[in-house]
């Protein structure tokens, strides 16, 4: 059986999640990308790399993904990565992802890390969340 490839739809399901998350669009409103833009406004969120790993089995086509979201602030004095992380935790963690091509069975946060980036004024939050999928329970 052929795998079902469930990035694409997961990142569109993530996107689609946190811009419907209302404290959260209030901080970042639309501003969620591939990669951080040239000259960008800040708060923003960039989902990153996800890593498939395909559940083999006779029958099975599941997988579980590892997605990594990052949150970037550039602030002097106080750090508004770490409340903009906490919201796209909150919007993420044990929720309902609704996907168009797999059904999502679970998504859960493995880690949350932040961090000072070396110019000194960025803030730099990367969050990585487990996602079970399974394209037979679409």
């Amino acid at each position: 059986m052929a795998l079902t490839d469930p990035a694409a739809d997961l990142r569109a399901a993530i996107e689609a999640k946190l811009l419907a998350t209302p404290a959260l669009f209030a901080l970042i409103e639309k501003r969620i990308f591939d990669r951080v833009p040239a000259k960008p406004d800040y708060p923003l969120v960039t989902i990153g790399n996800i890593q498939v790993l395909p559940e083999s089995a006779d029958g099975v086509d599941a997988a579980e993904s590892i997605v990594t979201v990052h949150v970037w602030d550039q602030y002097k004095r106080a750090d508004k990565a770490k409340p903009v992380g906490a919201l796209v935790i909150s919007a993420l963690h044990e929720e309902e992802l609704q996907t168009d091509g797999v059904g999502t069975q679970s998504i859960l946060l493995e880690s949350a890390n932040y961090l000072r980036d070396p110019d000194g004024v960025t803030n730099h939050g990367i969050l990585t969340f487990s996602i079970l999928t399974d394209a037979n329970t679409d």
